[in-house]
């Protein structure tokens, strides 16, 4: 993930994603469990990073009785998003569940060297008509925001802080095990009270959710399974 938004991506199928599943009180973002294993969801795109050669596999497949997005990643580094409106004034709360190989390498997202994490969800913000800059452009007036979640390598719960590749990446580390391990870890976060944390400012609708698995940095290899995600109006139970 050295060059996480530098040069052109080849993105422009996401434009034209299918929109996501509303149900009272919910909007799905990927219900993997619904699907039928074998290829990559429908309505999820790879995002590559064309200064990395090899891209992490991602496809659906049956993990302990139920379908998940399986993410295998050697020596390799691009992400699976979902293009999506969602708003938080309505929809505040993201849920999600994933669990990664023991002894996958976990990286330090505050040095470019060791920028490797086998779990990653982002939240990305950005108006529909500006989506596609988030990915090619930084600077002072750089539009997009986005919130990182993902399991850091110690067992505490650090302060949320911005990326090495830009400060409109705000990272909300998370508590874990300490070690990746083969059990799921369910998240319920309030991203509209998370944005509002990080940048000090109520955040606008959501323009995408990404997850992803990389090993580009460490040269190393992993297995990661991402669950259900969807948003919700109340805390889920």
């Amino acid at each position: 993930m050295r060059r996480f938004l530098a040069g052109r991506f080849a993105f422009a199928a996401a434009l034209l994603s299918m929109p996501l599943a509303q149900t009272s009180g919910q909007v799905a973002v990927g219900l993997f469990s619904d699907m039928e294993p074998g290829d990559v969801p429908s309505g999820w795109d790879p995002l590559r990073f064309p200064s990395i050669e090899e891209d992490t596999d991602y496809v659906l497949s049956e993990e302990e009785g139920r379908v998940a997005l399986r993410a295998d990643s050697r020596r390799s580094a691009s992400a699976l998003v979902r293009r999506t409106e969602v708003d938080l004034t309505r929809y505040p709360y993201l849920s999600w569940s994933w669990k990664t190989s023991p002894g996958c390498f976990v990286g330090d997202w505050e040095q470019p060297g060791e920028d490797d994490f086998p779990l990653r969800l982002f939240v990305l913000f950005e108006g529909p008509s500006r989506f596609l800059s988030f990915f090619t452009r930084l600077g002072s007036t750089f539009p997009g925001d986005a919130i990182l979640y993902l399991i850091e390598s110690s067992s505490l719960e650090a302060d949320a802080s911005s990326s090495h590749l830009s400060d409109r990446i705000r990272v909300v580390p998370l508590s874990g095990n300490g070690e990746p391990d083969l059990t799921w870890d369910r998240h319920v976060r309030n991203v509209r009270a998370d944005y509002a944390a990080v940048f000090g400012k109520e955040p606008g609708p959501v323009a995408a959710v990404a997850v992803m698995t990389d090993t580009d940095n460490s040269g190393t290899e992993c297995v990661s399974h991402f669950g259900d995600i969807s948003f919700s109006e109340l805390m889920p139970e």
